[in-house]
C-alpha cells in the first residue's frame, strides 16, 4: 500500500494535518505534490536531518528488517531487544506523528505498523545511497565466482542452475508487450458482446479467444502465486490482463456484461507509450509487490537502474547482504535468486519490460529494455510519432502496421480490418465483412478510406480504393434499429398525446391510427411524462428497462475500478489507528511517583535507588546513572533482584554489554523519559 491508500483511509482532518506539515509545504513550494513528498528521495534526505537520532535509527531498522511488510509491536520489540522499549515507543510515535509510519488496528484490538511502499523506495535510497552508483556502473563487475566478492552469497547450485535455465527457456519467446496485449483485448471487447454467466465469469468461447490474443501465458506468471476470482474458468494470464483493464477503469462490469468505458479508452489510446507503460508498472508494483523483504529491496534497487545497463544478481545480492537486508543460511540466500526471478523478473520479461539471462558462471544478468518509471527516463527524450506514415497498404488488401504507429490510429485499423498477425510489424486484412463491421462501430467506409490515405506511407492502391468505395455504397441502405412502441386505446387519445409539447417531441413516427414509434432508451422518460400529464400509462409485461444510469458518453458509470486478482495486502481491510499514545499511557503512574526521580540526577538510599530502577524497568525507560564511582552514563536497567538484604541490579550499555551492581554502588540516578525529559 502506498501513502495515497493510507491517507485515503484516514479521517480527513488527520490526513489534512499530515499533508500540511512544514516539510511537506516546503516540498510543495519546489513543485512536489504533497503525497509525492513522502516518497521523494531529496525531500526525505532533508527531512532525515530533522529526525531525532532514535527516530532515524528506528526508521533505518524498519527499512532494513521490515521493508513495506506490516509488522506487530512484538516483532518490533524482538528486533530492538537491545534498546530501551520507551525509546522505541517514543521513536515509533514520532515517526507516526510525521506520517512516515502508519498504524492499523485489527478487529480484536491488536496493532500493525506499516512503512508504505513509496516510503520504502524513498528511504532505501536515502539510507542505501552508496552502493547504488556501483550497481548502475556501465561496465559490470567481473563474473560471479562462488564465494568470491559477493558477501558470502552463493548461486542456487547445480540443481538451481538447471531450474534457472528451464525458466529462461520457458520465457525465451517473442513478446509484443503488455500495452499491446491489453490493446488487443480492448479491441476484442469493442467488437464482441461480453455477457457474463450467472457466476459473473466470461463465457468459455470468449475466454479461449481472448487468451489466444495474449503474448504471455501461464508459465510466465506461475511463480507469482496469483489468486483471483473464477480461477476455474480463467487461465492466470487472462486473469492478470483483465485485472489490469479493470483497475485502469477501461473495462467494467455493468449488470450481466463487461463494457468499455469509452471516455477513459480515448484517453488511454491518446497517451504516449511511456505514460501507458509507467501506469501499468505502477499498478503491478503497487498490487503485486513481493511480500518478502529481501525481494522488496531488490525490486527497489532494480528500479533505480538505467535502461540498457546490465547488472549481475550476485552484485545485487552482495549489496543487500552488506546492508543486512539479505541474511540467513546459504540455502535461504540461494532461494532469493529463484524467488526474485519467478515472482518478479519473469513476469516483467513477459510484459516486454526487461530481460534476464543465466550465465555459465551461475550468475544472472538483468537489464531494462524499456523505462517503466519516470526517473529512468529523466535524461531521455520521449519518443514522438513523427513518421510520414505508419501503414503499408498492399494491393492484396493486407495492411501492415509499423510498431511506432500510435494506438489511436491502430485502433481505427483494428475496427475495419481482421488481425492476421500481431508481431513487431502487425498485419491486418481488409474484408467486406470487416469494413462493414467498422461502419457498425462508427467508422463508415468513407472514413476508413480517409484513414488509410492519411497514414499510408506509399498511398492506397487504386483497386483497393475502388473496392472499398463499392463496399461502402452497398452497406447501410437498409437499417435495422431498436425502437419502442407506444400503443394508445383509440385514435382520439393518440391525437391528444401527440399534441402534448413534451411528449410529442419523443414520438418518432405514427403507425396507423393509435400507435407511435418511440426511441429506444426513452421509455423511462416517456413513462414519467405520461404519468405527469394524467394518462396513467401501463408498462407491457415483457418490457424491462434494465439499463444502468448513463455515465460519460451515455454509458453506465462504473464503480471505483477494482480488479479480479486479489491483493495480498494484510492491511487493506483494516482501519487506520491515528490516535497517538499520551504521556500517561506511555508512562502509567507517572503522577504517582516523586517528580525528582525523572527531573534530577542525585544520590539515594539503596532501597530508593532499587525502587527507581524497578519503576524504570516497568516503563522500559533508560536511566542516567553513576555506577561504582564512574561518570554518569546512560544505562538500560534489565533486572532488579532482591535477595535478603542484597539489592542486585543488572544494567546494559548502548553496546549491549551487561553488568550487575548492588544498589548501594550507584552514586546518582535519574529516570530518562523519552518524549518528556531526555536532557
Amino acid at each position: 500500500m502506498n501513502y495515497a491508500g493510507v491517507f485515503d483511509k484516514m479521517p480527513p482532518a488527520v490526513s489534512r494535518q499530515l499533508l500540511g506539515q512544514d516539510w511537506v509545504k516546503s516540498a510543495a513550494a519546489h513543485g512536489i505534490e504533497p503525497l509525492e513528498a513522502f516518497g521523494n528521495e531529496e525531500v526525505l534526505g532533508r527531512l532525515r536531518k530533522t529526525l531525532h537520532p532514535d527516530e532515524e535509527k528506528l526508521l533505518r531498522l524498519i527499512v532494513v528488517r521490515f521493508g513495506s511488510r506490516p509488522f506487530t509491536p512484538a516483532e518490533l520489540e524482538k528486533e530492538t531487544a537491545g534498546r530501551a522499549s520507551a525509546l522505541v515507543k517514543t521513536a515509533i510515535t514520532g515517526l507516526r506523528r510525521r506520517g512516515l509510519v502508519a498504524a492499523f488496528r485489527k478487529s480484536w484490538g491488536d496493532r500493525l505498523f506499516l512503512l508504505p511502499q513509496d516510503g520504502l523506495r524513498g528511504w532505501q535510497a536515502v539510507f542505501f545511497d552508496s552502493g547504488l552508483a556501483d550497481l548502475q556502473a556501465p561496465s559490470m563487475a567481473p563474473p560471479y565466482r562462488q564465494g568470491e566478492g559477493t558477501g558470502g552469497f552463493r548461486s542456487p547450485g547445480s540443481g538451481g542452475d538447471g531450474r534457472l535455465k528451464e525458466l529462461y527457456e520457458q520465457g525465451d519467446k517473442p513478446r509484443q508487450g503488455l500495452a499491446l496485449d491489453l490493446f488487443l483485448l480492448l479491441n476484442y471487447a469493442e467488437l464482441h458482446e461480453l455477457p457474463l454467466t450467472q457466476r459473473g465469469a466470461l463465457h468459455k468461447r470468449h475466454v479461449q479467444k481472448m487468451t489466444a490474443l495474449l503474448g504471455f501465458d501461464e508459465t510466465d506468471l506461475a511463480g507469482c502465486g496469483l489468486q483471483y476470482a473464477h480461477a476455474d474458468t480463467y487461465p492466470v494470464s487472462l486473469a492478470a490482463a483483465l485485472d489490469f483493464l479493470q483497475r485502469l477503469g477501461l473495462l467494467y462490469r455493468s449488470g450481466d456484461r463487461l463494457l468499455l468505458h469509452n471516455a477513459r479508452l480515448r484517453d488511454w489510446l491518446a497517451a504516449d507509450e511511456a505514460t501507458r507503460t509507467e501506469r501499468l508498472y505502477r499498478l503491478w508494483s503497487e498490487h503485486r509487490f513481493p511480500e518478502e523483504v529481501e525481494l522488496q529491496h531488490a525490486v527497489c534497487l532494480l528500479d533505480k537502474l538505467a535502461v540498457g545497463t546490465k547488472i549481475r544478481l550476485g552484485s545485487l545480492a552482495a549489496e543487500l547482504n552488506r546492508r543486512e537486508a539479505l541474511t540467513g543460511s546459504e540455502e535461504e540466500k540461494a532461494r532469493f535468486y529463484l524467488q526474485l526471478i519467478q515472482k518478479w523478473l519473469q513476469p516483467l520479461r513477459a510484459f516486454g519490460w526487461l530481460d534476464w539471462e543465466p550465465e555459465d558462471s551461475g550468475d544472472v544478468t538483468v537489464s531494462w529494455l524499456y523505462p517503466v518509471r519516470g526517473d529512468q527516463r529523466v535524461n531521455e527524450e520521449r519518443k514522438t510519432a513523427n513518421s510520414p506514415g505508419f501503414l503499408y497498404v498492399q494491393p492484396d488488401f493486407e495492411v501492415m502496421v509499423a510498431p511506432e504507429c500510435p494506438f489511436a490510429v491502430r485502433w481505427e485499423i483494428a475496427r475495419i480490418a481482421e488481425l492476421v498477425k500481431s508481431d513487431r510489424m502487425a498485419m491486418y486484412r481488409l474484408t467486406k465483412e470487416s469494413v462493414q463491421r467498422g461502419a457498425d462501430h462508427g467508422t463508415p467506409g468513407e472514413k476508413a478510406l480517409e484513414l488509410l490515405e492519411a497514414h499510408s506511407r506509399h498511398g492506397v492502391p487504386e483497386t483497393l480504393r475502388l473496392t472499398l468505395a463499392g463496399w461502402a455504397e452497398q452497406y447501410g441502405r437498409v437499417v435495422l434499429g431498436d425502437v419502442t412502441l407506444l400503443r394508445c386505446a383509440d385514435g382520439g387519445l393518440a391525437e391528444q398525446i401527440s399534441r402534448h409539447p413534451k411528449i410529442g417531441r419523443l414520438l418518432l413516427e405514427k403507425i396507423g391510427d393509435a400507435d407511435f414509434i418511440v426511441p429506444a432508451g426513452k421509455m423511462n422518460e416517456l413513462m414519467k411524462l405520461l404519468d405527469a400529464a394524467g394518462f396513467s400509462p401501463r408498462q407491457a409485461a415483457d418490457f424491462q428497462d434494465g439499463k444502468a444510469a448513463p455515465g460519460p458518453d451515455g454509458e453506465a458509470e462504473p464503480e471505483t475500478p477494482k480488479g479480479i486478482v486479489y491483493d495480498q495486502d494484510p492491511v487493506q481491510y483494516l482501519e487506520p489507528d491515528t490516535r497517538l499514545p499520551s504521556v500517561e499511557e506511555m508512562y502509567p503512574g507517572l503522577r504517582d511517583i516523586p517528580a525528582v526521580w525523572h527531573q534530577e540526577s542525585r544520590g539515594y538510599h539503596p532501597s530508593t535507588t532499587f525502587k527507581i530502577v524497578r519503576q524504570a524497568i516497568s516503563w522500559g525507560a533508560p536511566v542516567l546513572a553513576g555506577v561504582e564511582g564512574g561518570r554518569p552514563a546512560v544505562w538500560i536497567p534489565r533486572k532488579a533482584v532482591e535477595q535478603g538484604e542484597e539489592l542486585s541490579i543488572e544494567l546494559s550499555d548502548d553496546t549491549g554489554r551487561s553488568r550487575t551492581v548492588q544498589a548501594g554502588r550507584i552514586s546518582s540516578i535519574r529516570i530518562l523519559l523519552p518524549g518528556v525529559s531526555e536532557g
